[in-house]
C-alpha cells in the first residue's frame, strides 16, 4: 500500500481490502509454515533475528495517534512484568503496534492460575495443575497441545487487562485483538462432501460460546426434518388438528430435551459444565475491592440490593411499558387495515400494505429495543457474563414475543378469523425471511461487487517502511484486520433462530410449510454465518459457556405457548365445537382444559424420562469428584506425616 494511503490520515477501514490481502498472502504464509517445519526452528527469511515467529503472535495492541513513545513503552513494561513477550513497532506517528506472545511455560502457569478444566490421563476433567503436567498429557500429546487455540489469547488478555486499564481509559490504546490464523480458517471453508459442521474445530478456534451456537443450529436444522416431512403429510392427507397438536408437543419436547443432553456432552468435553455465578467477573463489572468469602482473594464486589432495585424499580417497568406500546401498535395496525378494507374492498392489493409496513416496523422496533435492553442491563451491573446475558435475553424475549406474535394471537383468539390468520402469518413470515436473507447475503454480496474496485487500490508496503518493520506479513495482517468490525456476541443469531422457531410451532395447525422454509433457510444461513465470522469480523476473544443460557428457557416458553395456541385453534373448528357442545352441553370449554392438560402431562412425562445429562457425563463428573476427594485425603495424610516428623 502506498505511503499516502497509509499515513498521515486515519487507518483504512476497508473490509474488501482485507479479503484481497488474505487471498494474496495465504499461499505465502503456507509456504512459510512449510519452511519452518523443514528448517526445524531455523530462521525464516524476512524475519529479524530478534523477532518473534509470525505464527506465535497471539495478540496485537494498536495505539492511538495521541499515544507518545513513552506511553507505548510504559505499556510494554507493564505487560512484560507478567512474563509476556512483547515486540514494539513504531511504523509512523499514526501507526504503533505492540505484538504479544508467550512461551508455553508461561501459558501453562496462567492456565493453572485461571483454573481451566482439562482432561486427565484417567479420562476425567480436573482443574489444570502446573505441578502435575504429566497428568494432563494424553497419549501422543506434547506440552504445547494442552491449551486450545482459543484459550491462549484469553489467558494473556485476562492477566494484563487490569495493568493497562488506565491507558485504555485515557485513550492511548485504540484496539486489542487476537490475529486470525489464515491456515486454520481453511478448516471452515464450504465443503459439499462434509455432512456436519466441524464443531470441535469451531470451539478450539472461537471458544465454547460460539461453538455451542453452531452446535445448536446444526442440531436444530437436523431436527427440522421431522416437522418439514410432517407438514407435507399434513397438506397431502389433511391431517386432523388434534394429531398436529400431539405431534408438535412430542417433537418440541424431545428436541429440547435431546439438545440438553448434547449440550451437556459439549460442555463436559470443553471443561465448562461446572461454571457458576462465582466465576470470574466480566470486564465491565464495577464494584469495590473486598476479600472473597470463599477464596479470600481480593475481588470486586457490588451490593446485590442495588442490582435488584435497578431491575424491579426501573428496568422491568420500562420493559412493561415497551411491551404495552408494542401491543397497542399491533391493535392500531388492525384499525388501519379495517379502514382500508372498508374503503377499497377485500380484493384490493392495498390490503397488503399495512401488513408489510407492520413487518418492517417490527424489525426496526426490535433493533431499537435491543439497544434499550442493553442499556438497562448495563445499569444493573451483573457480575458474570452468563448473568448479564441471561437478564438481557429475558428482557428482549418479553418484548420480541409481543412484537412478533401479538397480532397472530389477536386474530386467532379475539377475531377468531383463521383465514386472516393464515394471511397474516404468511406475510409476516415472508417479510421476516426476506429481511434475514438480505442481512445474511447482502454484506457478502456487496463484498463481491466491490472486489474489482479494491484490486486497483491494493499496493505493496512502501520501501521506506520496510526498514522499520521486522515482520512484514505480521504487520500487514495486523493493519488490515484492525479495519474489520468487532464481533460482539451470538445474540442476533440466536434471536433470529428463536423467532423462526416461534413461526414454525406457534400456529403449526395453519402453517404446515413454515418448517420447510425454516429448514431450507438454515441450511444456507449456517454457512453464511461461518463465512462472516471468518472474513468480516475480527477474531473475537473466546467466551466460556456451559449452555445456551436464557435462550433455552425462551425455546421452552415458545414450546408451551405452541401447545396452548394449537389446542386453541383446534377448539375453534366448528365441527369440534359442535361435537363437545353435544356431549358436554353444560361445560363445553372443559374439554379444552382436559385435552390441554393431557398434552401438558405428556410433555412433562417426556421431560422426566429423558435425563438432561448422558450417563457418560454423569459418570465423568462423579469420577472427577472422587479423584478430587482422594487427592485431598492424600494431601491431609502427607501434611499429618510431615507434622509428626517435625
Amino acid at each position: 500500500m502506498s505511503e499516502d494511503a497509509k499515513s498521515p490520515g486515519p487507518r483504512t477501514r476497508n473490509i474488501i481490502e482485507n479479503q484481497l490481502f488474505r487471498r494474496q498472502r495465504s499461499l505465502k504464509l503456507e509456504a512459510l509454515q512449510r519452511q519452518r517445519t523443514l528448517d526445524s526452528g531455523d530462521g525464516v527469511e524476512g524475519l529479524g533475528p530478534d523477532s518473534e515467529p509470525f505464527d506465535k503472535t497471539h495478540i496485537v495492541i494498536i495505539f492511538t495517534a495521541k499515544a507518545k513513545l513513552r506511553h507505548c513503552q510504559d505499556v510494554e513494561k507493564i505487560i512484560q512484568e507478567f512474563g509476556i513477550q512483547t515486540t514494539l513497532e513504531i511504523v509512523g506517528k499514526t501507526e504503533k503496534y505492540l505484538y504479544l506472545s508467550a512461551s508455553v511455560d508461561t501459558l501453562l502457569r496462567l492456565a493453572d492460575a485461571a483454573e481451566l478444566e482439562k482432561m486427565t490421563t484417567t479420562n476425567s476433567m480436573q482443574k489444570f495443575n502446573y505441578g502435575c503436567i504429566s497428568d494432563f498429557l494424553l497419549p501422543g500429546m506434547s506440552k504445547d497441545q494442552i491449551l486450545r487455540y482459543c484459550e491462549i489469547p484469553v489467558l494473556i488478555k485476562d492477566v494484563i487487562q487490569d495493568g493497562i486499564k488506565s491507558y485504555l481509559q485515557k485513550g492511548y490504546i485504540e484496539d486489542m485483538f487476537p490475529l486470525h490464523d489464515i491456515l486454520y480458517l481453511t478448516r471452515f471453508n464450504w465443503n459439499l462432501k462434509r455432512t456436519k459442521l466441524p464443531i470441535e474445530d469451531i470451539r478450539n478456534y472461537f471458544g465454547s460460546s460460539i461453538g455451542l451456537y453452531f452446535g445448536f443450529i446444526e442440531f436444530y436444522t437436523k431436527a427440522l426434518i421431522f416437522p418439514a416431512v410432517f407438514g407435507l403429510l399434513q397438506v397431502l392427507f389433511d391431517l386432523n388438528i388434534s394429531l398436529v397438536c400431539s405431534f408438535y408437543v412430542i417433537w418440541t419436547t424431545i428436541f429440547l430435551e435431546l439438545w440438553k443432553r448434547k449440550c451437556a456432552g459439549y460442555s463436559y468435553r470443553w471443561g465448562t459444565i461446572e461454571m457458576n455465578s462465582l466465576d470470574k467477573p466480566r470486564s465491565a463489572y464495577q464494584g469495590q475491592m473486598k476479600p472473597d468469602p470463599i477464596t479470600g482473594k481480593m475481588t470486586l464486589h457490588y451490593p446485590m440490593r442495588y442490582t435488584y432495585l435497578q431491575m424491579y424499580c426501573i428496568s422491568y417497568p420500562v420493559v412493561l411499558g415497551c411491551v404495552v406500546a408494542a401491543g397497542c401498535f399491533a391493535l392500531y395496525q388492525f384499525q388501519i387495515e379495517a379502514e382500508v378494507l372498508a374503503d377499497f374492498g377485500p380484493d384490493s392489493w392495498l390490503l397488503y400494505i399495512p401488513v408489510i409496513v407492520q413487518s418492517v416496523l417490527i424489525a426496526i422496533f426490535s433493533w431499537a429495543y435491543e439497544k434499550l435492553a442493553t442499556f438497562l442491563t448495563n445499569l444493573e451491573n451483573h457480575r458474570t457474563r452468563s448473568q448479564y446475558d441471561r437478564h438481557r435475553v429475558n428482557k428482549l424475549m418479553l418484548f420480541e414475543i409481543v412484537n412478533n406474535f401479538f397480532s397472530q394471537f389477536y386474530i386467532a383468539f379475539v377475531l377468531q378469523d383463521l383465514r386472516q390468520l393464515k394471511y397474516q402469518l404468511m406475510m409476516q413470515l415472508l417479510v421476516f425471511q426476506v429481511l434475514c436473507i438480505a442481512q445474511e447475503i447482502g454484506i457478502p454480496l456487496l463484498a463481491v461487487l466491490r472486489q474489482k474496485y479494491a484490486e486497483f487500490r491494493h499496493r505493496e508496503v512502501a520501501e521506506e517502511k520496510l526498514r522499520s518493520i521486522s515482520d512484514v506479513p505480521r504487520y500487514e495482517q495486523s493493519f488490515y484486520e484492525s479495519g474489520l468490525d468487532e464481533y460482539h456476541s451470538t445474540y442476533e443469531d440466536y434471536l433470529q433462530v428463536c423467532i423462526q422457531f416461534g413461526f414454525v410451532v406457534l400456529f403449526a395447525a395453519v402453517a404446515p410449510f413454515a418448517a420447510i422454509g425454516a429448514l431450507l433457510n438454515n441450511i444456507f444461513a449456517v454457512h453464511i454465518d461461518m463465512w462472516k465470522l471468518c472474513n468480516i469480523f475480527k477474531r473475537p476473544f473466546a467466551r466460556r459457556a456451559k449452555n445456551i443460557g436464557a435462550w433455552q428457557l425462551a425455546f421452552e416458553l415458545l414450546s408451551v405457548m405452541a401447545l396452548l395456541s394449537n389446542c386453541g385453534l383446534l377448539f375453534l373448528q366448528p365441527n369440534v365445537k359442535d361435537f363437545f357442545s353435544h356431549w358436554l352441553p353444560s361445560v363445553p370449554d372443559l374439554s379444552f382444559v382436559i385435552f390441554e392438560h393431557l398434552l401438558l402431562g405428556l410433555k412433562f412425562l417426556i421431560h422426566k424420562v429423558i435425563h438432561e445429562r448422558p450417563r457418560w457425563v454423569r459418570i465423568g463428573l462423579l469420577k472427577s469428584d472422587y479423584e478430587t476427594s482422594q487427592a485431598l485425603k492424600q494431601l491431609k495424610k502427607f501434611k499429618a506425616e510431615a507434622n509428626k516428623m517435625a
